[in-house]
């Protein structure tokens, strides 16, 4: 969503959300931002009747409420957006289509006329009958001129109307594909994936998926505040970038939860880029603004799940969940894979 209010208006903007933010459980980041000024600003009326009555019910925003409220009425309204661009560009084309259609019926239909005025030239003729044909095919000269004109500045204007349209399609996908704050997929951008992969045969069958946590993320953002919490976010979305490859797709879930789909990937592949990035985490150092002072070692629990056949996304972020959390259990700084009995495997790499 592009918002195009301008400095003076969003300042104000700003000190109306500010307040309501600060009642809330959930902390000040951009996607909490994004509700309270869309509300302020009274852009987003099923947004608000839905914050109107957490407020007069004096019921605070949690952070599962953040990003419950945020996919509902503004993700999911930018990938309405989005595809209703698409529909407007390929209606675009067929009227485009239609047009170039109707003008090459015309000039077959000029050209079916010449031929038969040359067949009438090819005899002798008396002077009324040759000014009878000279006047036609001038005529007809004239309508073709007149149709070539009508489609090169149609043409011309769709050109221009389809830039335009690719350019806001280009924006409204990454607004409602990405997430902002990392430039990884977000959860929609991850189940759009899912689809295009359901598309080809095997499907989802035989692809892994890594569900990631960072570690005790919540005592990062009260000891050093929501600033360096986003740059740690940051830091493991970078290495789940530099991690994967092809068609292989990187998502942050929402928090400090990530995913990662590899398509058609054996269960040991898996596990070694899940352990790879969690070796890669564990080892870097995020340093505090001022440069003083490191946060000291950020880790990672991550689940490995295997899809079986008949899978949708929502059971195998099941499976995944579930093994993420067996490795939490199991004193985190770990990787676990699911099964009938999720199993710590970090051991294994590490020996």
């Amino acid at each position: 969503m592009r918002y195009l209010e301008n400095k003076e208006r969003s300042t104000e903007i700003l000190r109306l959300a500010l307040p309501l933010m600060a009642r809330q459980l959930a902390a000040f980041h951009p996607l909490s931002y994004a509700l309270w000024y869309e509300h302020c600003a009274g852009m987003n009326p099923d947004l608000s009747r839905v914050l109107d009555s957490r407020l007069t019910s004096n019921t605070a925003l949690t952070e599962a409420d953040v990003w419950r409220l945020y996919a509902q009425h503004i993700a999911a309204r930018d990938m309405e957006a989005f595809e209703r661009l698409q529909l407007q560009l390929r209606n675009l084309l067929e009227d485009t289509a239609q047009s170039a259609a109707t003008a090459s019926t015309q000039a077959a239909e000029f050209g079916h006329s010449l031929e038969g005025h040359a067949e009438v030239l090819a005899n002798p003729q008396a002077p009324e009958k040759i000014r009878e044909v000279v006047a036609d095919m001038l005529a007809g000269t004239r309508k073709m001129q007149s149709v070539t004109q009508d489609l090169s500045a149609n043409l011309r204007a769709r050109t221009n109307e389809v830039n335009a349209l690719t350019e806001s399609l280009r924006r409204a996908q990454s607004e409602a594909l990405l997430d902002s704050l990392t430039g990884l997929k977000n959860r929609r951008g991850l189940e759009r994936a899912v689809e295009d992969l359901l598309r080809e045969p095997p499907g989802l069958h035989g692809s892994a998926l890594l569900l990631a946590d960072i570690d005790h993320f919540k005592v990062v953002n009260d000891t050093y505040g929501h600033v360096l919490g986003d740059k740690v976010i940051r830091a493991v979305a970078h290495v789940l970038r530099s991690s994967i490859k092809g068609r292989d797709v990187a998502a942050r879930l929402g928090g400090e939860e990530f995913a990662i789909l590899l398509p058609q990937t054996s269960l040991t592949g898996a596990a070694a880029v899940a352990e790879q990035i969690r070796g890669t985490v564990e080892k870097g150092r995020i340093c505090r603004p001022d440069g003083n002072e490191s946060i000291g070692q950020v880790t990672l629990s991550v689940g490995v799940a295997i899809a079986r056949p008949g899978d949708t996304l929502e059971a195998l972020l099941e499976r995944a969940d579930a093994a993420m959390y067996a490795a939490k259990r199991a004193g985190r700084n770990r990787i676990s894979v699911a099964g009938d009995t999720a199993v710590s495997v970090t051991a294994a790499f590490q020996s």
